[in-house]
């Protein structure tokens, strides 16, 4: 045979290249047997350096094959098998120069895009924009991470040169969030000095001057400068305490200077007169935010009256601000150039969805509010919520009579 022979029973390997000839086996069932099982082997190995030409040729990592190749060529020797040695070893020290080659080459590209990064990290490195530069460094780290190696010979310098520009600059930022640490306690102690001289100066003044001190004193806290967050809600927190306290003290002290509660009364049904006024407009013009301080403002009035008033004077914001949110939403949809009556039904259409909305989430939250957990203190708010669903309900009902009424008349 071309790649071997047998000889007193035992299976011979031509010598090839500098190998030696060298004995593979034994005859065991019979010669032409045992040549073909040889024969076999051999094919086997040709068909693994065959897969593992095509993954060299296909894959994006051909560098990871470079031992598998070198393994396979090592192993000729050794390997107990009949078939054209020489060809398989040509065939992978072809394979195994491209593939030196290849890495030779992927190694150029990586010491250059590595030596672009670590330009990008020199620039970056030296920026005292923390939070922005430590984004871009550990960004540039995971590039650096995913670049394949470089030659020994530049190995060295450029990792070094890396790891040196990090190193440095978290040093720099650690260093600096220290010493804002330091600022940091420094202040804290100006805000305790700031809340002792405001407990003395609330403490001395006139109760008619305590507003005014307080808005000061809300101005100095103002250029105190910044702490923790935490901290900084701390002291807040405490200054309300101060705030609330001479408040209290200062209303007590006014109480007798206070209008009596049927003065009060008699200013809030002024108010609910106006109000009613306002409320038989079309599109009444009024800050309702500003009635409503007013009306917080007047002070307490004889328990007796004191629902009624205060049923009054929701029901009729209530229908001001109706009426004030139904305009905003008229001038929305209307065309231009509409007419009045047009302007009209559009008005009642858009109150008629809008009484439709608020009845549905009633019904909502009537067949829901059976479900809620009634822990201690829900019961109330629930019924205060009923109450408010019902009351703007009630509302939209009455606006529509209204408009409807005046579209008659008209």
């Amino acid at each position: 045979m071309e790649y071997g022979y047998i000889k007193e029973g035992k299976v011979f390997r031509n010598a090839f290249l500098d190998f030696p000839e060298r004995e593979i086996g034994v005859v065991k069932e019979n010669e032409e047997a045992t040549m073909q099982y040889f024969i076999e082997k051999f094919e086997s190995l040709t068909k693994e350096i065959e897969e593992v030409k095509e993954k060299v040729e296909t894959q994006t990592n051909k560098g990871s094959y470079l031992m598998k190749v070198s393994n396979l060529k090592e192993g000729l020797s050794e390997l107990d098998a009949l078939g054209d040695f020489v060809a398989a070893h040509d065939t992978l020290t072809k394979i195994e120069q491209e593939l030196n080659q290849y890495i030779v080459d992927n190694r150029h590209k990586n010491l250059q895009i590595k030596t672009a990064l670590l330009e990008e990290l020199k620039t970056v490195a030296k920026s005292h924009e923390w939070k922005s530069a430590t984004a871009a460094i550990k960004e540039i780290q995971q590039k650096w991470i995913k670049t394949g190696a470089v030659d020994s010979e530049h190995k060295e310098r450029i990792e070094g040169e890396f790891k040196e520009l990090t190193n440095s600059f978290f040093e720099r930022k650690t260093e600096f969030y220290a010493e804002i640490e330091k600022m940091m306690q420094e202040k804290e102690a100006d805000y305790l000095s700031f809340l002792e001289k405001a407990a003395k100066t609330l403490n001395d003044a006139d109760a008619s001057q305590i507003r005014n001190i307080q808005k000061q004193l809300v101005e100095e806290w103002k250029g105190l400068g910044k702490i923790k967050p935490e901290k900084h809600s701390e002291f807040w927190g405490k200054l309300q305490v101060l705030f609330k306290k001479s408040g209290a003290m200062a209303r007590k002290s006014q109480q007798n200077k206070k209008a009596s509660a049927e003065e009060n009364e008699k200013l809030k049904r002024q108010m609910l007169d106006k109000l009613k006024a306002l409320g038989e407009q079309l599109a009444p013009e009024v800050n309702l935010n500003q009635v409503r301080k007013e009306w917080k403002s007047i002070g307490f009035t004889p328990k007796e009256v004191n629902n009624e008033l205060n049923e009054s004077f929701m029901h009729l914001t209530g229908i001001i601000s109706d009426k004030i949110f139904l305009n905003q939403l008229l001038e929305k949809k209307a065309r231009k150039g509409m007419s009045d009556v047009d302007r009209g039904k559009l008005r009642i259409k858009l109150l008629y969805d809008l009484l439709n909305r608020d009845i549905s989430e009633l019904q909502t939250f009537e067949l829901n509010v059976e479900k809620f957990n009634t822990a201690k203190g829900l019961d109330q708010l629930l019924d205060q919520k009923l109450e408010q669903q019902k009351r703007k309900v009630e509302i939209k009902r009455e606006l529509l009579k209204q408009l409807k009424s005046a579209q008659n008349e008209g």
